[in-house]
Formats: C-alpha cells, structure tokens, sequence
C-alpha cells in the first residue's frame, strides 16, 4: 500500500454495487480498495484486519444493524472514518447514524465524484451529507432554537413577578421570607388570619406569629426546598391562638427567598362533624380502618348489612366481615407512605353474622387525619348486580362473535395488504435500486473516458434519465411503506404524503392532529390508505390550490376530515361512472372497519370528504 494513498473497504450486500463501488474507487489515484465485505459482520472484521481509514458501507445489510457496526468500528479501530451509503434518506435513519459517529451519509444515486469527494473528506475527518438530507435534517433543530429563544425571552426578567402574583392568590396564607429571615410579602390570607396590615407584618420574623414552644419549628421551615407539613398554632395579633399547618418552600427568583403556607384549621371540628353525618347518611355500608386493620368507626348501614351492632364491631378487625382476603395487605401498603396514596376499588366476599356470604364491591379511600393515615370502607352488596350482568353478558355473546368475527376479517385484510406492499417495497430496493446505482456508477466511469463533447452530453442526458429512475423508485418505495407509519406516527406518514403531493402539484396543505389515542397497526394502516385514497383523488381530478386534513378524536374513534378548495363534482354523476373506484374504496374500507364515510361536493365549491373509524384494538390476523 502506497504511503500517501486512502486505504478503503468497501460494504455492500448487493453485488451489482459493491463491483462497481470497488472500480470506482481502484481508478482513483489517491485511493486505495483494502477489503470488502457482504454483511455489517464482515464489515467490522474486514476494519480490524485491514485497519482502513475510510469504511464506505451500505445501512441496511444483512447480520447486524447499521449503528452497531459504527460503534464496533470506531471502538476497535479509532482512526477509521465510516461514509454511510442507502437507497433510504429517512430522518430517523440519518439521524442514529450521526449519532453514534458516521462521517458522512450519502444516498444511493449520489454522482461518482461527490462519493469519491466524501470519501477524501471522512480521511481528513470531515463531514459529508447529502445537500436534501442536511437541509430535512437541519429543519427541527431550527424549530427548536426559535422555540428556546422565544421561551427565555418570554419568561426572563418577569419569572419572580409572576410567582408573587400567583402567590396573591393562593386559597391559603402566604408569606414570603427574605434571606436575613424578615417577612417581605404576605397576601391578603395572613393578613385576615393574624390581624395585621401589610405595612406591620412587613419585617417581622415568622417566629413572632407563633407561641413561644413552636419558634424553633418555625425557623426550620424557612429556606427549605420543600417540607411536609406540620401542625402548630398561630398566635394572633390580640395574643390568641389558633391551630394551623404550616410548610415551607423555596421560591425561585433573583435571589434566594423562602415561602411559607399556612392553613387556619379553626374549622376542622365543624367539618369532622359535617363528616361524620356523610357517614350516617350514606346508603351504603362505611367503615373507618386504622392502618392496622381494626375498626374504628362504623355507620347503621353497616348493622343493616352484617348484621352486627356497631358498638360490637368498633375494635375488631376488619377480617371479621371481610375474612381471607387481601384487603389487608391493600391497607398496609399506605402505611407510612410517603406519597399521597390514591383511592380503589375491589370485589371481594362479605360474611354476616349468620355466616351466610355475598359478594361485595368495596371502594378503599385513604383519610390523612393528625392522627395518621386512616382507610374509610365503602361496601355495597352486588348479588343483584352480578345476577343482572350474567344475564346482560349471555345477551351479548352473539352479538361480541359477530364483532370478533368482522375484526378479525378486517385485521386480516390489512395485514395481508401492508405485506404485500411491504414485499414489494423490499424487491424494488434489494433488486431494481440496487442495479440502477450499479449503472449509473458504471455510466459516470464510462463519461470520464470519453473526449468527445456530443458523446458526454448524450452521457448526461442518460444519467439524468438513471437519477431519475432512482427518485422515482424511492418515492415508490414510501408509497408502499411510510417510514412513518411503520414508526406508529400517523400524522407523521400523513405529512409525507401531503408534502409529495405539494412538490408535484404546488398544492398547499394544512394538518391538524387532534388525536390524542394510538390506534393499533392495523387500523392505523386502514386510515393511512384510505386518506391516501382520497388525497390521490385531491391530487389527479380536484385542481385544488389548498387541502386541509384533520385527525380527530371521536366516539372512541378516529375522525379524519379531508377538506379541498377544487373544481368539485356532481357525486352521483360521477360515482356512476365505470373506473371510478376511488370514491367506492373510500367507503368500503371505512364500513369494513365498523365505521362510516361521507362525501359531499358540488361543481364548484371543492370538496368534503369524512371517515370515522373505531380504534378498539382489533384481534390478531389469522
């Protein structure tokens, strides 16, 4: 190997290529072919033993991934530079390769010389790309820096203002400590609370608004990120006191303050006792738990219902009513919980005291009193609702059939209609793709040696022709499989799809994704084909200057809406003609998947079309 020539290895699965990618390379006088390889494993071994300085290699190989190879590459042989090579140009794709270290992606059709020109660049370590892939590439990190640029601008200088006036009106007290510890600022909540104007509270200490035992309490709130709550008493201006919770906080801003909350419990023993007659009023039985699992209280409903005086019940444990259940374990874990525990439900079996059993649905609500943690039981008898549920699900079983059936008839279609598209889709790029870029790189080596001007024009008009035969391969190749939609992002292949139709025909588009639900694969693909349906009708037959296409979510299901400003049509006139099947496909498809379609137009004024379609997940394909 010469001193000062580019030692290359070459990586391609198709041969067609990779021949050609080694010519192209041996008629370079400053580059060097050291190795090639089949599979991204051969890739890596032929890098070791051959420790090339450029590693020109096709993304989608067989045995292994793209970015894994990058890694193995550039972990064992550091002074390698790896030039990706696809028929694909995906953002995602580019992307993960240019994070784990490519030098360079190129697509498949690229001229002779700008591979030959990445290829010298990746051994000076520099970077080379594709000027379509830079510029789609580029585009979100343009979003971004608008976005951060107009946050901070936004929220700058007037971030402390607006915490204080958030604080103002707080549903409790609020005081806002300096750093030497002095009271800046209290709404209008502490100033009922305690009986002072602003102007006398403003420098106090919060030690001066509680009794003496609570002053050390006090202080430890100040400054904090975030304290738990604790229960003291406030001392008011004329010396009483009243119990409060207080915690504190840290308020972000210009310089470090400390915030304190304080609630006025005054009322709690108005609101236990407002509490209590809930309890007795409830048309259900209620008990309430300790975390050990023994009754502490319980209503009449709950005598009607087991049969137990209450004054019997209130020490026992709760497995008495409910025995050889997990309700137990459910209680235990609130115990000493550090997070807000959140209410459930369960159905579990109640025994009376004749030891007779019933089912019972029992809602577990957790009660944080100054106590500790407490469980209030709300159990209802089902026998009735269980008894009316049977007979309602035996009703039904004909009908869930039916569905399953329509489902799986459905489920079936799509998944045999997106492989056959897939299927396609993998021949064109494994085969034809692979043949044109062997020719157009053998077409350019031709072009080279040639002298005469009439002879290399005809040259450049065939390769015009070979580049574009590749982009229209590509585009075939999204029309049968959106990179997007194999990703779940409908909106994502929707886009694609609209952004097509605008570079061919100049339409405009807007799109709108209100649809909060994943759908699943198969009725994901059923919406793509069907708003694909009526897009190619927008695109051949409306004349439209603007589409606008909406995603909703509705009725537990997707609503699309593909709305066109064209010449419109008469929908009777037309759907009667033969080979017009578009509009028939659109419909079917919807019905088939349980839906519906509406179509409205007049000459005119454009045209309307709707499908609404459910998202239940359907049953796997047979």
């Amino acid at each position: 190997m010469g001193d000062n020539r580019i030692a290359v290895v070459v990586a391609d699965d198709d041969p067609a290529v990779r021949e050609a990618l080694a010519d192209l390379i041996d008629s370079h006088p400053d580059l060097e072919l050291v190795g090639l390889a089949i599979n991204h494993e051969q890739a890596v071994r032929a890098a070791v033993d051959h420790r090339p300085q450029v590693v020109i290699m096709d993304v989608h190989m067989p045995r292994g991934d793209a970015p894994g190879s990058v890694r193995a590459i550039r972990d064992q042989v550091p002074e390698a530079r790896v030039v990706a090579l696809s028929a694909h140009g995906e953002r995602e794709t580019v992307l993960n390769m240019l994070a784990v270290g490519a030098s360079g992606y190129l697509v498949k059709g690229t001229p002779a010389e700008e591979i030959l020109e990445a290829i010298i660049r990746a051994a000076r370590d520099q970077f080379s790309m594709s000027a379509e892939l830079l510029a789609d590439c580029a585009e979100p990190l343009r979003r971004a820096e608008r976005a951060s640029w107009r946050f901070e601008d936004l929220v700058g200088n007037r971030l402390e203002d607006s915490y204080l006036e958030l604080l103002g009106h707080a549903p409790c007290g609020v005081l806002v400590v300096g750093p030497r510890g002095r009271i800046e600022y209290a709404n209008a909540h502490v100033r009922q609370m305690f009986g002072y104007g602003s102007a006398e509270l403003r420098d106090k200490r919060l030690r001066d608004l509680v009794p003496e035992r609570y002053r050390t309490a006090s202080e430890q709130l100040i400054g904090r990120v975030f304290t738990t709550p604790s229960a003291m008493s406030g001392r008011r201006r004329d010396g009483s006191e009243f119990p409060a919770q207080f915690s504190g906080g840290h308020l972000q801003g210009r310089q470090p303050r400390g915030v304190v909350f304080i609630a006025d419990l005054s009322q709690l023993r108005a609101a236990e006792s407002r509490f209590r007659q809930l309890i007795e009023s409830s048309p259900d039985a209620m008990l309430i738990v300790d975390t050990g699992g023994r009754i502490q209280a319980a209503n009449h409903r709950t005598e009607a219902l087991f049969g137990y005086d209450r004054d019997h019940l209130i020490g026992r444990a709760v497995e008495a009513l409910l025995p050889d259940q997990p309700l137990t374990v459910s209680l235990r874990e609130w115990d000493d919980s550090l997070e807000e525990p959140v209410g459930h439900s369960m159905e579990l079996v109640g025994r009376r005291s004749d030891a007779k059993q019933f089912p019972a649905d029992v809602s577990i609500s957790p009660l944080r009193t100054e106590e500790g943690l407490l469980t209030v039981l709300t159990i209802r008898d089902i026998t009735e609702v269980q008894r009316a549920q049977f007979v309602l699900e035996r009703s039904l079983e004909l009908l869930e059939v039916t569905d399953r059936d329509r489902q799986a008839l459905l489920s079936h279609l799509v998944h045999a209609q997106e492989a056959e598209r897939g299927r396609i889709a993998a021949d064109i790029h494994d085969d034809t793709i692979q043949v044109i870029t062997a020719a157009s790189l053998r077409l350019q080596q031709l072009r080279r040696r040639l002298r005469d001007p009439d002879e290399q024009r005809v040259m450049d008009k065939l390769d015009e022709t070979l580049k574009l035969s590749l982009s229209r391969l590509r585009q075939l190749i999204f029309d049968l499989r959106p990179s997007s939609l194999e990703h779940g992002c409908l909106a994502g292949a929707l886009r694609g799809l609209l952004e097509q139709i605008r570079t061919e025909t100049g339409v405009t588009y807007r799109l709108e994704d209100r649809l909060t639900a994943h759908p699943p694969a198969e009725t994901m693909a059923l919406i793509y084909r069907t708003a694909q349906e009526a897009l190619v009708n927008v695109r051949k037959h409306a004349h439209a200057k603007t589409v606008h296409v909406q995603l909703l979510g509705l009725d537990d299901g997707c609503l699309v809406r593909i709305v066109d400003d064209g010449e419109g049509y008469n929908p009777l006139e037309v759907e009667s003609r033969p080979g017009h099947l578009g509009l028939s496909l659109i419909q079917e498809r919807a019905q088939i998947a349980g839906g519906w379609c509406r179509i409205e137009s007049e000459p005119g004024s454009g045209t309307t079309v709707e499908f609404w379609v459910p998202l239940g997940t359907p049953p796997d394909a047979p």
